[in-house]
């Protein structure tokens, strides 16, 4: 959804408030959250006067008059967001006074009103400059680390943006997503700094290339043959990311709704459904799993104890309190009792 402020007449609410609900949404939204994290880091390592120095100097490339691009980015490209203005003021301090007249809000995301205000935002605070419907516009001083120039900050949207629809096709249907795809989406994910969505591309790189399919379905007697070495490759690499783990596994404990907000975490979970799917069509073939074509008992145990690995990130997590070694004794007698076991 992206906002003009210089849009169409507006009827049935004031302007003020029309701007006040705007301004308050803006406010709630989580605008630059990765440029903050960079200026903090900056400031343990340089020190103030040298960090007030850098900003000086950048301040100083930037014209009045300029358009700029203000960035709202998220862990996951797909929340992304931004405003874009002109600089009306360069400040010796380091800050620039803008002129905002469009925003574009992440996906999802609504310019409501909310009752629990937070600063810290790129336009908490914004002054009110014109209150013509034919012509909104609000004023902000902002840092100058949370201004890119219009070319920079918009190419970086589009690269982003091109990150996020690699990703939710492979959170979809995955058709299409072949390996040189999956590669582009890693290298972009790399290029603007999103180790979590490099880490998934990733994973979404190896599941597919396991199911022999290159973008295109197939069935789960093909797609199987290579899972368990595919989840065991996968649960070590989830070892350098407990925290998306955690999170799938409370997605999949029902303690915490489904969300795309951790890319790592939402990509775990589609394993979690494209496994269950898999081995629900090879239970059609036979209610008893030893008698499944082509797959031994411990070769469907090897799949179900992989995925156990991975979701307990390699067993240095339990699972609904729980480690692989119960999950996989659990399997194992099913298997024995001609059952098909549960995937959590």
């Amino acid at each position: 959804m992206w906002i003009s402020l210089s849009a169409g007449r507006t009827t049935g609410l004031s302007v003020p408030a029309i701007i006040g609900g705007w301004v308050r949404e803006r406010i709630t939204q989580p605008v630059t959250r990765h440029m903050a994290r960079v200026a903090r880091v900056a400031a343990v390592t340089v020190g103030t006067t040298l960090l007030l120095s850098a900003n000086l100097v950048s301040a100083a490339g930037f014209e009045v008059g300029e358009k700029v691009f203000v960035p709202m980015f998220e862990p996951n490209p797909e929340l992304d967001g931004y405003a874009e203005g002109f600089v009306e003021q360069v400040h010796d301090d380091g800050t620039l006074t803008l002129r905002i007249n469009k925003v574009q809000t992440g996906k999802g995301k609504t310019l409501s009103g909310t009752c629990h205000p937070s600063g810290g935002t790129a336009l908490s605070g914004a002054k009110i400059v014109s209150d013509d419907p034919e012509d909104l516009v609000v004023e902000q001083r902002l840092p100058v680390d949370e201004v890119m120039t219009y070319r920079r900050g918009s190419q970086l949207y589009l690269k982003r943006e091109n990150l996020s629809i690699a990703y939710l096709k492979y959170l979809g249907s995955g058709m299409g997503m072949t390996p040189d795809r999956f590669d582009v989406a890693i290298r972009r994910a790399e290029e603007v700094g999103l180790p979590g969505m490099v880490a998934a591309m990733g994973i979404g790189k190896m599941q597919m290339e396991s199911t022999q399919g290159r973008g295109f379905p197939v069935p789960a007697s093909r797609a199987l043959q290579k899972a368990a070495p595919m989840l065991d490759a996968v649960a070590a690499k989830l070892e350098a990311h407990p925290e998306s783990v955690e999170a799938a596994a409370r997605m999949l404990g029902g303690t915490t709704p489904e969300h795309r907000d951790d890319p790592l975490a939402a990509v775990v979970v589609r394993l979690h459904e494209l496994l269950d799917e898999q081995l629900g069509e090879l239970a059609q073939q036979s209610s008893d799993p030893r008698e499944v074509s082509g797959y031994s008992a411990d070769e469907l145990l090897a799949i179900y104890t992989g995925w156990f690995r991975v979701i307990t990130a390699n067993d240095t997590r339990s699972f609904q309190n729980a480690d692989v070694g119960y999950y996989r004794e659990r399997a194992a007698k099913a298997l024995d009792n001609g059952e098909w076991p549960a995937l959590k």
